[in-house]
């Protein structure tokens, strides 16, 4: 079974559980890694996670409830940290399955830094009765600064007001190819970078995206994590 769900080279990620309440304004930190390989029914050894360049070391017995990406869907399960080492040139981490593996259903998404051009603008009135867009239109163009499956963060002159529903095109490269990918996403905030510069940041969640351009986003933020990793060195 654990096998199965949680083969060799899946994509995870790790929300850590916490002991006690959030504290204002605390937000919840996703890590983003690999399963290495399976080591048994409730082990599994997976690469240690990396962040802007850097490895993070997860504490030894800390919680986390990890989702696994998989060609049949996602699945979750709790683990515990019970080891970690370095084989070659891979930091790796153990951990222990602490609960049933379990069919997922999206919560939130990873949001990962990057710099990657955009174009933004609004939707048409006849676009939003029709709820399709004309792909075709020209856009503001822009920075992204942050992306995941479930919305972007980009800087742009272009002045958006919470509530806006916009098309987003952003161009990344995945499996090797660059691309142009499009979704609509609703403005939930736009707020300027600093007093009296040009530059807005505007924050977006994807409403209308399809579950390739999801998958599309998911692989280029793996990908690139990948090649950072290929250029890390111990910390």
């Amino acid at each position: 079974m654990i096998d199965k769900l949680f083969s060799p080279g899946s994509k995870i990620e790790l929300h850590p559980i916490r002991k006690g309440p959030k504290k204002d304004g605390e937000k919840d930190r996703i890590y983003i890694s690999q399963i290495n390989q399976v080591l048994g029914e409730d082990k599994v050894e997976i690469l240690m996670p990396i962040e802007q360049g850097k490895l993070i070391l997860l504490p030894v017995n800390s919680m986390y409830s990890v989702v696994a990406f998989t060609s049949n869907g996602m699945f979750q399960s709790d683990v515990r940290i019970i080891e970690r080492y370095k084989s070659g040139n891979i930091y790796l981490q153990v951990v222990e399955l602490v609960t049933p593996i379990k069919k997922y259903q999206r919560r939130e998404y990873y949001r990962y830094s990057c710099s990657l051009p955009i174009t933004t603008r609004r939707l048409e009135d006849a676009e939003k009765e029709r709820l399709v867009w004309d792909r075709d239109l020209p856009g503001v163009p822009g920075i992204a600064i942050d992306i995941g499956g479930g919305g972007i963060r980009f800087l742009t002159e272009q002045m958006y007001e919470a509530g806006e529903d916009i098309i987003c095109c952003v161009k990344l490269e995945s499996r090797g190819v660059l691309k142009e990918i499009q979704a609509l996403g609703r403005v939930l905030s736009s707020k300027e970078v600093t007093k009296g510069n040009e530059k807005k940041e505007v924050r977006v969640r994807f409403e209308i995206i399809s579950n390739s351009t999801r998958e599309e986003i998911i692989q280029f933020i793996f990908e690139d994590e990948r090649r950072r990793r290929k250029n890390n060195s111990w910390h």
